[in-house]
């Protein structure tokens, strides 16, 4: 018989299987518990890290896109880059700029064998290495990178930050996904932008983007490393594309225009405005090299006004052929009953031989003309057989056509006699690279190496938007001034620190026996003209629209020196005549000032500074982002 006590005694023992087992279970409970809670803090730690990285990547990309805004002696304590720029793609000579954290130890990018070496520039330019591995070569050129600088970051300063690279942007940088023109054709051409779109670099004699009215894109790529061993540590690869906020006009003088009426001289001497594309620095001198491209001395986008220049331009070189011949003896002495004097210019012109260097006409019939006479430059200074007149061509080598007008020798201040052509004393004393010439500056792309034609029909009224746009974001700030001619300060406006956006708001603006001055933009609506008495002196830009930005009306867009004008513009000229609504309209770049032995009266001076001085208040633009990790 079973009783209580049986069964008690049956059940006794129970609790030592059960507990065994539940401290097991509690166990593997604490046990999880831990490994998650460990598991937990590692995600943490690792997203910790990969945020340090993160954003020591993006500060890294943001002061060096901060510091490419001006130039090493614009600001020498904050490192100023915009004179250390690459000139070239990677790949090539000086085709890469470092810019690397003196406190994060032992870090050259360049070097294969260094933890931190960059393994993927190779896909920036023409490696062999496949799409998506990491490199492990480096460009095979000499000097393929620029000498390397330092990040800001003050001394002890401990930072994920390793290195910041700058390169031109091309398509092979971004294909195969992203290529400009979409075809990925040409891998390696210089990406630009035109103030609104990026374009491909036309290439040809002038691949640089600001020889060809636009800015160059660069690629900004930071690598950032936190401390721990490799496998433990968190890496960020960070890239920016990045322009510059300001324009590259392709001309000192860039019209805008589907037609043009210049004349740039009044046909009685050698005119006394320069217009020149080299690049100068802001005070008028000429800047070092590499800072940026020579432009051609006048620019358009359209073939008829393209044109229309090429023909006045002609018509300068016969009128100092003409005036030349008829004022100057070969000895430098007036003619008699000229009604000029021979100046030292008009005397160059002339030369010291027997006969004139130039002609402006063929005396002969059309059955073959033979030499009669020539100078001692070898050249034949006429030709004649049998009896008639016509003009004559460049392929006549002594024609007035072959005149170089961007020979300082025109604008001499003295001479002496010399065969076949005087010796020269050149303005200011400077060198023949140096010295002020009538039209001078890059190559161009036209028969007259002065003129250049912009092959992308939408550059030239993209900058013009961008100028427009500053100002109209400048109103109502403490840097933007309206006002009108009859109250112009005689005070300069703005510094070349602290620019001004002027805007004339009568519809022109007339400069007689007054001076106006300043830094900056200066916008005039339909007409400027700097007469007797007068004088500009203006350093940035100035914008010669059609009524104005803020819709005034106006059809036209007209630059104008008369004698007695003076003055300069340092930066660039720019004429828009007409807009989508005033279609026809065309561009007047009028100079019609006598010469004067001695500089120029007027001179229009290419400067990248000034035109970047007047931007100086926006930073660099961002085009597009992407981030790495691994």
């Amino acid at each position: 018989m079973t009783t209580r006590a049986t069964r008690k005694r049956a059940q006794s023992g129970i609790a030592l299987l059960l507990c065994p087992f539940a401290l097991l279970l509690l166990s593997a409970v604490g046990v999880f518990l831990y490994m998650s809670s460990a598991t937990e803090k590692r995600i943490s730690t690792n997203y910790g890290a990969k945020l340090n990285a993160y954003y020591a990547a993006k500060s890294g990309l943001q002061e060096v896109r901060d510091r490419v805004n001006y130039t090493s002696a614009a600001n020498p304590a904050g490192g100023g880059l915009a004179d250390r720029l690459p000139r070239d793609i990677a790949g090539n000579s000086g085709g890469v700029l470092y810019v690397v954290n003196p406190n994060a130890g032992n870090v050259n990018p360049t070097d294969s064998n260094n933890r931190y070496f960059d393994d993927q520039l190779c896909h920036d330019y023409n490696s062999g290495v496949a799409p998506g591995a990491k490199c492990d070569t480096v460009p095979g050129v000499a000097n393929w990178f620029l000498p390397q600088q330092n990040s800001l970051a003050p001394a002890g300063t401990l930072s994920p930050l390793k290195w910041v690279r700058i390169n031109m942007k091309t398509d092979r940088a971004v294909a195969p996904n992203y290529c400009v023109d979409q075809t990925c054709a040409n891998l390696d051409a210089p990406v630009c932008w035109d103030g609104k779109t990026e374009q491909l670099s036309p290439g040809g004699a002038l691949p640089a983007c600001d020889a060809n009215g636009m800015q160059s894109v660069y690629m900004l790529t930071a690598l950032a490393v936190t401390p721990g061993l490799s496998e433990n540590s968190a890496r960020t690869l960070l890239r920016s594309e990045v322009v510059a906020p300001s324009i590259r006009p392709p001309g000192a003088i860039t019209m805008d225009a589907v037609g043009s009426t210049p004349t740039f001289s009044d046909g009685t001497n050698i005119p006394s405005t320069a217009v020149d594309g080299r690049p100068h620095n802001m005070d008028g001198s000429a800047a070092p090299p590499g800072r940026c491209s020579k432009v051609a001395a006048l620019a358009t986008d359209n073939p008829t006004s393209t044109a229309q220049l090429q023909q006045e331009l002609d018509t300068v070189r016969k009128n100092i052929v003409t005036t030349a011949n008829a004022s100057c003896n070969w000895d430098g002495s007036t003619q008699s009953g000229s009604g000029t004097s021979c100046t030292a210019g008009l005397w160059w012109v002339r030369g010291t031989g027997s006969s004139p260097r130039f002609i402006t006409s063929i005396s002969g019939s059309p059955g073959g003309p033979g030499p009669s006479g020539d100078g001692d430059d070898g050249k034949n200074s006429q030709l004649s057989s049998g009896t008639g007149t016509t003009t004559c061509n460049s392929s006549t080598a002594n024609c007035y056509t072959n005149l170089n007008l961007a020979s300082p020798e025109l604008l001499a201040v003295a001479a002496s006699y010399a065969s076949p052509v005087p010796a020269v004393t050149l303005p200011g004393n400077l060198p023949p690279d140096q010295a002020p010439a009538l039209f001078t500056g890059g190559p161009g792309n036209q028969t007259s190496g002065s003129i250049y034609q912009s092959s992308l029909t939408a550059t030239l009224p993209n900058e013009v938007a961008l100028v427009s746009a500053l100002v109209t974001a400048s109103q109502g700030q403490d840097n933007y001034v309206a006002v009108a001619s009859a109250n112009l300060s005689a005070s300069p406006y703005g510094t070349s620190g602290k620019p001004k956006i002027l805007r004339i708001t009568d519809s022109s603006l007339i400069l007689q026996n007054q001076t106006l001055s300043g830094y900056g933009v200066l916008v005039v609506p339909n007409n400027l003209e700097i007469d007797s008495g007068g004088s500009l002196q203006w350093t940035g830009i100035v914008l010669v629209q059609a009524g104005s930005i803020l819709s005034q009306t106006g059809s036209g867009a007209q630059f104008k020196v008369t004698a007695g004008g003076t003055g300069f513009i340092r930066g660039a000229l720019l004429l828009q005549p007409g807009t989508a609504t005033q279609p026809g309209s065309t561009a007047s770049s009028v100079v019609s000032t006598t010469s004067t032995p001695g500089a120029p009266a007027f001179q229009i001076s290419y400067s990248c500074d000034a035109i970047d001085m007047a931007f100086s208040s926006l930073p660099f633009k961002v085009i597009g982002s992407s981030e790495i990790s691994f």
